[in-house]
């Protein structure tokens, strides 16, 4: 038998962490430059290794041609992405374009990580080994961080999609 949910501020309360976790999300997305690329992920990481002055000026000449060839990357990137949310909001599904669209974006992708790791490789040349191992630990965490970030978000739906449209919640006598 349904009845209606005596506390009704349970389902507000659930709707408004799903809601709270998804603006949350997307706003991090933004701030690393669009759909969880690495904007200056690598470059955070760096702020508290305690870098010597020559090191930062090392690393200041190292990054106008890799912040000009990912930002190239980036807007087509974005070209890309626009293209595909194009098809995914059609009217009509054509899968042979969704998957045209991904073929034109995976070169992308693989040239922003050749280039995420052409960076990485060549701050290795410039920090000290302990410093390399600090940044190596603390990307780590950031993927922990993230693989916990992603599995909340999947309970979230799950429970949200558990949850009777119309607002009412069975109850056990």
């Amino acid at each position: 038998m349904m009845k209606r949910m005596k506390h009704p501020s349970t389902l507000f309360l659930v709707v408004g962490l799903i809601v709270i976790g998804t603006l949350g999300t997307a706003g991090m997305v933004m701030a690393r430059g669009g759909h969880g690329g690495g904007g200056d992920r690598q470059l955070k990481m760096l702020w508290d290794l305690d870098l010597s002055t020559e090191q930062k000026a090392a690393i200041g000449q190292l990054l106008p041609a890799y912040r000009e060839e990912k930002d190239a990357l980036r807007d087509k990137m974005h070209t890309a992405r626009e293209s595909m949310r194009t098809l995914m909001t059609a009217d009509a599904l054509d899968e042979d374009a969704v998957r045209e669209a991904s073929r034109a974006m995976a070169p992308i992708m693989e040239d922003m990580a050749v280039l995420r790791a052409r960076f990485v490789f060549d701050l290795k040349d410039i920090l000290s080994p302990e410093q390399v191992q600090q940044m190596q630990k603390r990307r780590e965490g950031a993927m922990g961080r993230g693989h916990k970030h992603r599995q909340f978000r999947q309970e979230m739906m799950d429970t949200w999609l558990q949850m009777p449209a119309d607002g009412s919640a069975e109850t056990n006598p």
